[in-house]
Formats: C-alpha cells, sequence, structure tokens
C-alpha cells in the first residue's frame, strides 16, 4: 500500500499525540506515587508518634494523695483478719512497713526505665521519694490528730482527766522510728532477697500503747 507525503506527516501527528496522552498518564502517576509515597510517610510518622505516646503514658505515673493511706490500711485489715482487732502498735508498724515497701517500689522502677510526670516532664527518684517522705509525715501528723481528737472526747465525757500530751508526742516519734527501724530491715533483707513482711517491734514504751489504746475502738477509726 503506497502512502502519500501529505499523509506521512499526519502519522506522525498522531504518533505525537499517543505520545503526549502516554506522558500525561505516566506524570498523573507519577504524582500518585507520590502522594501515596507522602501519605504513607505521615501514617508511619502518626503511628511512630503513636507508640511513644503510648509508651510515655506507660510510664507516666500520677502521685496520689491516698496512696499511702491505702497502703497503711491494706496492711492493718491483713491484721484485723489475722487477729481479730489491732492496736496503736500495729498501726505504727504498719505505717513503718508501708513506708519501706512503697521506697522499695520506687527503687524498683527507677532501675531501667524513665518515669514522668503528668505534665510530661521527667520524674526523678529523688522527687518520689520526696513526695514519699512529704506522706509519711502528713500520716503521722493525721494520726496524732485522730488520738487528741478522741482524747479530747474523752475528757468532755469525763471518762479522763487530761489529754495524754507526753503519750501523742510520743507516739509521733515512735513513728519514725519505725521507719528507720524498717528501712534498716529492707535494706538487710533486698541483701539477701527475702520480701518485707510486718514486724511486731515495740517503739516507745508500753504505758504510751496502754493509754492510746484506751481512747477508742481503732478498729473503726483506721481503715
Amino acid at each position: 500500500m503506497s502512502i502519500s507525503i501529505s499523509d506521512y506527516p499526519v502519522h506522525l501527528q498522531d504518533g505525537l499525540k499517543l505520545n503526549k496522552e502516554c506522558l500525561k498518564s505516566q506524570e498523573s502517576q507519577n504524582e500518585d506515587q507520590k502522594v501515596f509515597h507522602r501519605d504513607s510517610l505521615e501514617v508511619s510518622q502518626l503511628s511512630k508518634n503513636r507508640e511513644v505516646l503510648i509508651d510515655k503514658i506507660k510510664y507516666t505515673i500520677v502521685q496520689s494523695i491516698t496512696s499511702f493511706s491505702d497502703t497503711r490500711a491494706e496492711i492493718l485489715k491483713e491484721v484485723r483478719e489475722e487477729k481479730g482487732q489491732y492496736g496503736y502498735s500495729d498501726v505504727v508498724n504498719a505505717c513503718g512497713l508501708s513506708y519501706a515497701r512503697m521506697y522499695s517500689e520506687i527503687e524498683q522502677h527507677h532501675k531501667n526505665e524513665q518515669y514522668y510526670k503528668a505534665d510530661g516532664a521527667l520524674l526523678t527518684k529523688e522527687e518520689e521519694i520526696e513526695w514519699l517522705d512529704m506522706q509519711y509525715d502528713q500520716e503521722v501528723a493525721w494520726q496524732k490528730s485522730c488520738a487528741r481528737i478522741v482524747a479530747q472526747g474523752q475528757v468532755i465525757q469525763g471518762k479522763i482527766s487530761e489529754i495524754p500530751t507526753k503519750e501523742i508526742e510520743e507516739l509521733e516519734d515512735s513513728f519514725y522510728q519505725a521507719k528507720d527501724a524498717y528501712m534498716e530491715l529492707y535494706r538487710e533483707n533486698r541483701q539477701v532477697g527475702k520480701p518485707l513482711v510486718l514486724q511486731n517491734y515495740m517503739f516507745g514504751n508500753g504505758r504510751m500503747y496502754e493509754v492510746l489504746n484506751r481512747l477508742s475502738n481503732l478498729q473503726r477509726r483506721v481503715e
């Protein structure tokens, strides 16, 4: 079949038109690939950010004002279930044990990991121990206040002649003696891998406990 000269440029034009369409199609595919690649990177980054956020939440500690009292109450609950009742000596021992256990937990979770506050700031071991010390001070102040309030009620009712101020002050000293004793026990047990358990330590004198135990029914008050 013969092709005229005039037909030849037409054939070229058709080819050029086809090439342009292919080029546009290729450009569109390239653009789609760029968008897909960009979207993939964004999704990947969002996934990484989510993992980081979840991991940070996992290691975020929200310090509760009831943590110490909850720990102490749980120990006293076990004492009551075992003995049927408990007295001020058990309360003092329970507070000392609570401090040592919570101190141990702080040391353990700061060994290999970093922890954060609720606002995202780094939480150090020293800050947690400072918080624990403050919780213990507040517990001691609360226990003294409870003993004094009950004693005042006993005076008003005429059951005792005066508030046993000396015994209440000795009670405060006993709490801090318990804290030191259980921390010493914790350090000794840590070396040999023994768990911390409640002891029957006697801090202060028997007269103090006798007077304070008569003031109220601790089973109803310290829970």
